[in-house]
């Protein structure tokens, strides 16, 4: 081994024995002269019995032009977080991502390579589970409406727009912020189009990781890379039907301009194939932020938005849906009814008026996910007369127990107050006292007397109003 390489290896020994992914280093002639117990744990190999040896003996599956460590070695190449797919010596498929640098003397003389890797197994495994269970689903969506809940003119008026968008069979590129039902109009649609028999597959663009992007959208052809099999990519899978692509701002740009292609000239190419496949397919796109906003920060091409943008529909945030409010929340919970049994059968008063005066940052989403938390605390009763918002915990860590008189608060501003009626007025400022008495006194017991109610009343109107207290308050 060169002296200059061993003492390199050396010092930074201890360093690369604690990074927490697999590192390796060859000299020179292709020797592994460093080999860390994570490349020993994802390759199934000793490290002591590959250090020393070649790096074609360990996998003869390789030669000197596929492998990366070799060619980093012999040629001076350097590869920056390159996706590979080997089989390890136990003839285990191995998915990484790896950053492999040749290695230079003081002379700038080549004296060997370094690989550092990040194993991808896992999510591989997920992501081919993901489109085996698309493609087997595709179509057993069962027959019915488009799931859309609104009493709103403006909505109405927008899944007419859509449906009439349907029957051309163009792009369409939907926006609307994180939780409006985006995926809700891109069924309708297909539903409502002449694919609607055909599959309707979903790709998250945020959730998919950026080097598995392209085998996932084209698909894989058998030698494409080391252990690459024939695959479908999900635009080939979605043949005659519609793809929907979810978060288009998070599709890397290089993946953007072969879609581009693909939707130009309808052919593409698997990944390491030269041979083009013709596919006919609809693409829905989901984007939450603005087209001037994606283009302001390049998140994409401007060829691409105007290819997509040929349909366009703007979902409003539930803020600006105010009477669709009571509709959601009442599906909802007989969505998530069997939580009690469905034993609640409706909303009170109060709880409308208060889920009506919320801002929902997270929309409708979030207005489902506020009515299945609140059925889970609903102990009694078929009316759900209180809700839990999040502003309830932030509100309720207890104060240290106050012995002098403090001022009452004054009434809380209502949103909409000329039309809110007396009762709901009457309601939020009850709730305000009583968040300003369970914060100033140690235990229910004492709030309680403070506030001229039994003990029992006061546990009542907490639960009315959605209030709980952290336990070392409801102890006392």
């Amino acid at each position: 081994m060169d002296s200059q390489l061993a003492s390199a290896i050396s010092i930074f020994m201890e360093f690369l024995d604690a990074l927490p992914q697999p590192v390796a280093i060859v000299d020179a002639a292709g020797n592994y002269v460093y080999y860390n117990e994570e490349s020993a744990h994802i390759d199934d190999y000793q490290a002591a019995h590959a250090l020393g040896n070649p790096v074609l003996q360990i996998y003869p599956q390789l030669n000197q032009h596929s492998s990366t460590l070799l060619q980093a070695a012999f040629k001076g190449k350097r590869y920056h977080n390159q996706y590979q797919l080997y089989y390890n010596p136990g003839g285990n498929p191995v998915h990484q991502v790896h950053t492999t640098l040749p290695l230079q003397n003081s002379g700038g003389d080549i004296i060997g390579a370094i690989e550092i890797s990040r194993d991808l197994s896992v999510i591989n495994h997920l992501h081919e589970q993901f489109i085996d269970l698309q493609q087997k689903l595709h179509g057993q969506q069962p027959p019915g409406d488009d799931g859309i809940v609104t009493c709103e003119p403006e909505m109405q008026k927008l899944i007419h727009q859509a449906q009439r968008l349907a029957k051309t069979d163009v792009q369409v590129l939907i926006y609307g912020e994180t939780g409006t039902g985006k995926e809700l109009f891109a069924r309708l649609l297909h539903t409502h189009s002449e694919r609607a028999r055909q599959p309707f597959l979903v790709l998250n663009c945020a959730a998919m990781p950026e080097p598995l992007f392209e085998s996932a959208l084209f698909g894989t052809v058998k030698g494409a890379f080391t252990g690459a099999e024939d695959r479908k990519g999900l635009l080939e899978s979605a043949h005659g039907g519609t793809l929907f692509l979810d978060e288009l701002n998070s599709m890397p740009m290089a993946v953007q301009g072969k879609l581009l292609r693909a939707l130009q000239e309808q052919t593409f190419r698997r990944v390491g194939s030269s041979q083009e496949c013709r596919v006919d397919v609809r693409i829905i796109a989901a984007t939450n932020e603005s087209p001037q906003t994606m283009l302001d920060k390049q998140r994409i091409r401007p060829d691409l938005l105007y290819r997509l943008n040929v349909g366009y529909l703007t979902i409003p945030p539930l803020r600006e849906r105010k009477r669709d409010i009571p509709l959601l929340a009442q599906a909802f919970l007989e969505k998530n009814g069997k939580i009690t049994g469905n034993r609640v059968k409706r909303i009170s008063p109060a709880v409308l008026e208060r889920l009506q005066r919320h801002r929902w940052p997270g929309n409708v989403r979030m207005l489902e996910n506020i009515i299945l938390r609140s059925l889970i605390f609903c102990e009694n009763g078929d009316e759900l007369d209180f809700i839990l918002l999040e502003e309830d915990e932030q509100q309720l860590e207890p104060l240290p127990p106050c012995t002098t008189t403090t001022a009452l608060p004054s009434p809380p501003a209502v949103d909409n107050e000329a039309s809110a009626s007396l009762e709901a007025q009457v309601a939020a400022y009850e709730r305000t006292l009583l968040l300003h008495y369970l914060k100033r006194y140690p235990n229910l017991s004492e709030a309680a007397r403070q506030c001229g109610l039994p003990r029992a009343t006061l546990q009542y109107k907490m639960k009315k109003y959605g209030i709980r207290l952290a336990q070392q308050v409801i102890d006392g």
